[in-house]
């Protein structure tokens, strides 16, 4: 199994440095390789020092960094539910940050109103309310959490949620109405190193606190009577879990847009590929969801717009 998952790392890490070469080399001025090199070397004017290192580079590594933080919630959310199409999405997470950003935009006018956590900070705290909600919800009256309590409870909110998304967009003017669906519609465009700051120390510190703790991951999965006879207290593991995936999913939503089927494919393929050990399966999904994302996220943004 490590033979063959060490073998699918090295396949998508190539894959993924494929996609990024294609997006620095590719867009409405192509560069040829020898071009490419000198630039990201320090040999590049000023014009071609902004189309490489702050328009396609900044995204590069944004989509990188997306996709690694919503495969790995994606991935979280499918083990604690125990159900293979939970993602941040389904369980209203996602909704949750975007009633965020919605009332953000209709009370300050701006997505950037305080700085540039602004959006990341209301974000995230739309999404840990929502998941706070959920879960308190869904574990009233019971002594354990059930998973499937968790989804339903999930998919009512989300759809409360979005209601009310709806409800204040409709109030909205032309232009906070533009940056609300631009947002909801997903775009790192226009993103800056000051975001790649944002989220890459969240994404990195969160995969180390999961691979720390893969084998309690790996418990989570089994039944709940076998788990807590291994010595797992399952109420507290799935809120620490949850909680994770939230931060993950809500610092990730904030910067790339409300991206709903994302952590929802990559888990599936890297099951596939190597199983169910959460360590591999973490680690293989993440470079998985990263080439698909890097690839994707990036296409239209870099081709035509730099």
């Amino acid at each position: 199994m490590k033979k063959r998952f060490f073998t699918y790392s090295f396949v998508m890490t190539l894959i993924l440095l494929g996609a990024m070469y294609g997006h620095l080399h590719t867009g409405f001025s192509d560069m040829s390789t020898s071009d490419l090199i000198r630039i990201l070397f320090g040999g590049g004017n000023d014009v071609e020092n902004l189309t490489v290192f702050d328009f396609r580079l900044v995204r590069t590594i944004l989509a990188v960094f997306i996709g690694m933080g919503l495969a790995m919630s994606g991935a979280i959310f499918q083990t604690i539910s125990r159900n293979e199409l939970a993602s941040p999405s389904l369980l209203g997470v996602n909704a949750g940050a975007g009633l965020g950003v919605v009332l953000l935009v209709y009370f300050a006018g701006s997505t950037t109103a305080w700085g540039i956590w602004t959006l990341p900070t209301v974000a995230v705290a739309g999404a840990v309310v929502s998941a706070l909600l959920i879960y308190f919800l869904s574990c009233r009256g019971r002594d354990i959490v059930s998973p499937y309590r968790l989804i339903l409870t999930g998919i009512s909110m989300s759809a409360g949620f979005h209601e009310l998304q709806v409800l204040l967009v409709t109030r909205l003017d032309p232009n906070k109405f533009y940056l609300v669906n631009t947002w909801t519609i997903g775009t790192i465009s226009g993103n800056t190193w000051e975001h790649v700051w944002v989220l890459a120390p969240v994404v990195v510190l969160l995969s180390l606190i999961l691979y720390a703790r893969y084998m309690e991951l790996n418990l989570l999965s089994l039944a709940d009577e076998t788990a807590i006879g291994l010595g797992v207290h399952i109420n507290r593991s799935r809120f620490v879990y949850l909680i994770i995936a939230v931060l993950l999913s809500g610092f990730c939503v904030a910067i790339g847009g409300s991206i709903g089927f994302v952590g929802l494919i990559s888990p599936h393929i890297a099951r596939r590929l190597v199983g169910a050990d959460s360590c591999l399966f973490l680690a293989l999904n993440r470079s998985n969801w990263s080439c698909f994302s890097g690839h994707c996220r990036l296409d239209w943004s870099s081709h035509y717009c730099t």
